[in-house]
């Protein structure tokens, strides 16, 4: 787990990242409603925290990882030391 900063200062905490097809990307917080509904962080024509189904987002996932070293932060977010 790896916790991200924006410039207002809000934090969250990311578990996992996940690219689809049409390149958006998705943030993982460990807010978890079930199995399948999580809190994200997404990426696409907007920089907006929502809801997500991973059930429904799975035909399209091109990448997933928990190894977050690599990877860079969401827009106006960064990696908190």
């Amino acid at each position: 787990m790896k916790t991200m900063i924006n410039e207002n200062g809000s934090e969250i905490n990311i578990i996992q990242h996940i690219i689809t097809k049409n390149f958006w990307e998705f943030y993982v917080t460990d807010d978890k409603f079930n199995d399948d509904i999580v809190r994200c962080l997404v990426v696409g024509d907007e920089v907006e925290l929502g809801d997500v189904s991973l059930s429904e987002i799975a035909p399209y996932i091109i990448s997933k990882t928990k190894r977050l070293g690599d990877v860079m932060p969401a827009p106006q977010w960064a990696w908190k030391e």
